[in-house]
């Protein structure tokens, strides 16, 4: 990390290590944005901002509910705001039961990426006869089967004219957009995450892809207004009531989320594809 970083990394490790007991946290990968913060009545107080937004693998000793949106949190807040972070948080035994590419994945972060803290009498490690490699035919089969379950969703909901809850549309445009990311973050990651959120898959998505900043950005109020309807967990239905949102709204969230569900695709395969080609190369070397 630079300067800039590590003055603030010592804290960092802190409130996730206070936190929950943690055996390793890797760093394998981080997004910086310097802006300048105007003052239209002070513009002689005019300053320059960074935020730095970092990717971590952490594994830990113990489970605790909520532990990963908490953490985010804390860090965002103990920060003020210069630092956030997406936090893949694996118990230590997922890493002897992990296989094909769960297991390629740690071992890559676990070889590659910046170790920033490690508990010295309790380190992680993979028991591994051989380099782990990448399995794209379970890879294939895992996006085939959510490919299957977006379909399942999208005809039983957008093409019965008989079903007309606002919500449970929204519902399940939620669900329809999880599926997405899941094989999105498999294809290119080789990684199945354990933690759901839409902002959560989103920031994994958009450390290969910018697709979900293109199609679901939150940057005006309309961009957050929109996403903040999204990313509602099919659970509030539960609890549902009529809502003020016209319907004008849910249409341009069906419209965009159909686009992004057909561009994603023609990703996914392309990705697929070349991956493929690679390993077909490989064996005939």
């Amino acid at each position: 990390m630079n300067a800039i970083e590590f003055s603030q990394q010592k804290e960092l490790m802190e409130v996730i290590t206070d936190h929950v007991k943690t055996s390793a946290i890797y760093c394998f990968g981080k997004n910086k944005i310097t802006y300048n913060s105007n003052k239209t009545l002070c513009p002689d107080k005019e300053e320059q901002k960074e935020h730095i937004h970092l990717y971590l693998l952490v594994f830990v000793q113990e489970t605790k509910e909520n532990a990963t949106s908490d953490i985010c949190d804390k860090i965002k807040t103990k920060t003020h705001g210069s630092i956030t972070a997406t936090i893949l948080m694996h118990h230590v035994r997922n890493l002897r039961k992990s296989c094909d590419d769960q297991q390629f994945f740690f071992w890559q972060i676990m070889q590659n990426a910046e170790l920033l803290f490690q508990d010295v009498e309790k380190p992680p490690y993979l028991t591994i006869s051989e380099i782990p490699k990448r399995n794209l035919k379970s890879a294939s089969n895992y996006i085939a089967s959510r490919k299957t379950n977006i379909s399942t969703i999208w005809n039983w909901v957008y093409n019965d004219d008989s079903y007309s809850s606002d919500e449970v549309k929204t519902s399940s445009l939620h669900q329809i957009v999880e599926q997405i990311c899941l094989s999105l973050i498999r294809v290119f990651m080789g990684y199945t995450p354990n933690h759901f959120g839409l902002e959560h898959l989103f920031n994994l998505c958009e450390y290969f892809t910018t697709i979900t900043a293109d199609f679901f950005p939150r940057i005006t109020q309309e961009d957050k207004s929109m996403f903040k309807l999204l990313k509602q967990q099919p659970s509030t239905l539960r609890f549902s009531k009529a809502n003020d949102v016209s319907y004008l709204y849910y249409e341009l969230l069906e419209e965009r989320c159909g686009k992004f569900k057909n561009q994603a695709e023609i990703v996914i395969e392309k990705e697929l594809s070349r991956q493929n080609q690679i390993e077909n190369e490989k064996d005939t070397n």
